[in-house]
Order: C-alpha cells, then structure tokens, then sequence
C-alpha cells in the first residue's frame, strides 16, 4: 500500500504510453480488492489517454464515422490490488495492420523494492470501424499518429 502524496502521471513512452491510477473504495469489492472488471476500465482509461497524447480524438472520429471498438481480448490475472495502491497501466502497440492494432497492456504495482507486479495483462485487438460495425482501413494520418 503506497501512501505517497503525488500527482498522478500520464505519459508517452516508447512505442506507448503509462498512466497512473490510484485504487479507491468504489474500484473494490466486498472482500477490499480490486473487482475484476475494474481493471478492464482502468485499461480503457489509459488507451483514451494515449489516443489523447497522439491528438487522436474520440469526437474527432465520430465527426468521421469513425470509432475504435475491441475485438479481442485475452486477460490473466495475477495478485490483487488493494484500497491505496498506486497502479501503473502500461500500453504497449505491438502491431498495426490495415483496420486492426494488437496492444498489450499491463496493469503493474510498484513494490517497496522498486520491482514491479503485474496484477493484470492483456493481450488486446483494437478494430477500427465505420458506426455501421463493419471494419475500416487507418487513414494514412491517423496510421501516423499511432506511429504506422
């Protein structure tokens, strides 16, 4: 448990982007630990934010009927996070294709030790899409952005 008093951070690096979460009250269950689906949220956070980072706009995509919608997604769970802890949710892209990113994303606890604990991975295939559900090619900007 981190009682540290600081800003939460939120920041590109290589190839992706980290951001800071702090676990409250509402983000546990009965038993005080992170509920499950909490961290899939925590992950959506962290790929808004990155999109953000790259200037590329949920509003600005939907001006273009356009949107981002997961196609799959494959999770393993490692210990709980608890009340307090100070999360870092990594977001790594592996591969851009025509209509698909594969990003890996990493909920982590840093430990006393400096070491880190992956709570919670996923292997994660974003769908670039029209608003009728059918898949659509990046265009050549936003394949840019996202560094294709």
């Amino acid at each position: 448990m981190s009682r540290e008093n600081t800003a939460l951070a939120n920041r590109l690096i290589d190839n992706g982007h980290e951001m800071e979460v702090r676990v409250y009250y509402e983000d546990t269950d009965f038993s005080g630990v992170v509920y499950h689906s909490n961290y899939l949220k925590f992950m959506e956070r962290s790929r808004t934010e990155w999109l953000r980072h790259l200037e590329i706009f949920h509003t600005d995509l939907a001006e273009d009927d356009s949107a981002f919608a997961i196609h799959r997604m494959a999770l393993k769970f490692g210990p709980p996070a608890v009340i307090d802890d100070l999360l870092t949710v990594r977001t790594i892209l592996q591969k851009l294709t025509g209509a698909r990113s594969f990003l890996r994303q990493e909920v982590l606890r840093r430990e006393a030790d400096g070491s880190e604990t992956m709570l919670c991975g996923a292997d994660v295939e974003v769908a670039f899409i029209n608003h009728g559900g059918g898949a659509k090619r990046f265009p050549d900007d936003l394949r840019a952005k996202l560094g294709g």
